[in-house]
């Protein structure tokens, strides 16, 4: 689909010659995506060209997608350095979402990952930490829907994440864990949550002042590459 991006027309020995692949396969494939829409004959025999469903594959891939892309590496390389977990979440409607966990690459792990968890926004260090980095307006509609569904002191919360300008989650039973979150700057709101999770009982005030700046430090580097790759896009 590529080669045939690149050109206006292309045909069957074209494609050969410049992919590689055998004709067969080349055919077959051609055949495929003809059949699902995607390619569709010139008007000259053995031509193809793409038609406008490639646009559908876009579709999916969002702003959301592009910093889990790029942030998993970075948080990878923190985890390896600091032997602590990390996850990166994004703001799904009224909830934090784990897009990403170092989790099964950290010795220090307490399970073996939570990709794919739905956060409380005013409950969770990542929730916390997104509405510490958004504006007031995001602020108070988040605040509105996040009420609905916890029975937390909201306006309470609210103040103190934007006084610390990070997201702590502090255990509330004996064998809970802990987590520690900061925003990944963007032009307004936050683009993602970076959070790192410890035993409840690790976390105290040596602990974030030793951690934060490696949290910090992680999500400016996720920042500085989004903002690098998309100005190359641009």
């Amino acid at each position: 689909m590529r080669l045939i991006n690149q050109r206006q027309g292309i045909g069957l020995n074209e494609l050969h010659r410049l992919s590689g692949l055998p004709k067969p396969t080349v055919f077959r494939i051609l055949l495929t995506l003809q059949q699902e829409g995607y390619v569709e004959p010139d008007g000259i025999p053995g031509v193809y060209h793409l038609t406008s469903k490639v646009q559908e594959l876009s579709a999916g891939y969002s702003e959301t997608s592009l910093i889990v892309k790029i942030g998993a590496p970075i948080v990878a390389a923190t985890t390896k350095a600091i032997k602590w977990p990390l996850a990166i979440g994004t703001l799904d409607g009224d909830a934090m979402v784990v897009r990403c966990s170092t989790m099964p690459r950290s010795p220090l792990a307490i399970q073996t990952t939570t990709l794919g968890h739905r956060l409380n926004l005013l409950e969770s260090a990542m929730g916390r930490a997104y509405i510490s980095g958004c504006t007031p307006a995001t602020r108070a509609t988040l605040a509105d829907l996040a009420c609905e569904r916890s029975p937390v002191d909201a306006e309470r919360v609210i103040r103190q994440a934007v006084a610390l300008g990070y997201g702590l989650r502090l255990p509330t039973h004996t064998g809970d864990s802990a987590s520690l979150a900061v925003p990944v700057r963007g032009e307004e709101d936050p683009l993602a949550v970076v959070s790192l999770t410890t035993f409840g009982n690790t976390m105290n005030n040596d602990f974030i002042a030793r951690l934060l700046p490696s949290l910090r430090s992680t999500a400016e580097d996720i920042r500085l590459a989004y903002l690098a790759h998309t100005a190359g896009q641009a």
